[in-house]
This record gives structure tokens, sequence and C-alpha cells, in this order.
């Protein structure tokens, strides 16, 4: 049952990135300026995480000592600005099905070649015929979905 819950909130979490592109979108209408687009959107991510952290819903944690951790660690932040940028700038000229069937394309290749090497510390998923054959088809639905 827990497992089925955790497929749900990802599927929604999904689901909310893609709303969150076409709102994206609709406000680089607005301000005119891409990056201002950004900057607010992640000010807005920022404000919700701060409040749910400080809500004490969800475990506080400690911040690590810089050296103490791999460095790259650090970074997952970049993705995310990249990705809303890109995505913003994507979705009026592609559309949100055509945007995110290329999201879900780049995801997938690095995920299988992430699990494929271990790479990160993630860990190591051999690739097999079952997931070159899952991988092929999801990625035979984007070129299905890129066809006007």
């Amino acid at each position: 049952m827990m497992r089925i819950l955790l497929y749900l909130v990802v599927a929604l979490g999904g689901a909310g990135l893609a709303v969150q592109a076409v709102w994206n979108a609709r406000l680089r209408t607005a301000t005119g300026s891409p990056i201002l687009t950004v900057l607010i959107s992640v000010f807005i991510t920022f404000v919700c995480v701060l409040l749910t952290w400080a809500s004490g819903t969800t475990a506080r944690g400690t911040v690590p000592a810089f050296g103490s951790i791999p460095k790259w660690a650090w970074f997952g932040g970049v993705f995310a600005g990249f990705f809303l940028l890109s995505s913003l700038i994507a979705v009026p000229r592609l559309g949100a099905a055509a945007v995110f069937s290329l999201v879900i394309a780049g995801q997938l290749i690095a995920a299988v070649i992430l699990d494929a090497t271990g790479a990160f510390g993630v860990t190591q998923i051999p690739l097999n015929p079952m997931r070159m054959l899952g991988t092929g088809l999801l990625l035979a639905g984007v070129v299905l979905i890129q066809r006007n």
C-alpha cells in the first residue's frame, strides 16, 4: 500500500511539473524576461519549501560541512534552474506535451545510464533486455508525441 502511495505522489509531482511549466510560460509573457520569471518561480518555491520545513512536518536535518560530502552534491539546484528556464521558453513554442516528452526522454536516458554505471552512489542496476525494451518503448512514445 505504501509503495502505491509513493507511486501516486511521484506521479502527482510529475503532473505538477507540467502545470508549473505552463504557468511559468504564462508568467514569462507578463514579465517579458525568462530570467526574471525563473527568479520569481524559484522564490515562490523557496518560500513554500521554507514554510514546510519550518512547520516541522518533516525532519529538519542539519547542514553538513562543505568538505564532508562530494562537491557535486551541492549543485543539484543548477539543473532545476536550467529545467525552469528551458521549459518556460520551449512550452509556448512546442507545447506542453512535446516539451515534457523530451524532458522524459532526457530523464530516462540519464537515469538508465546512472543506474547501469552506479554513478554518484546510485544503486547499480544492470542494463538488461527488459530495461532496454522499456526504455525503447518510452522513447518510441516520445517520437510519436512529437509528430503533428
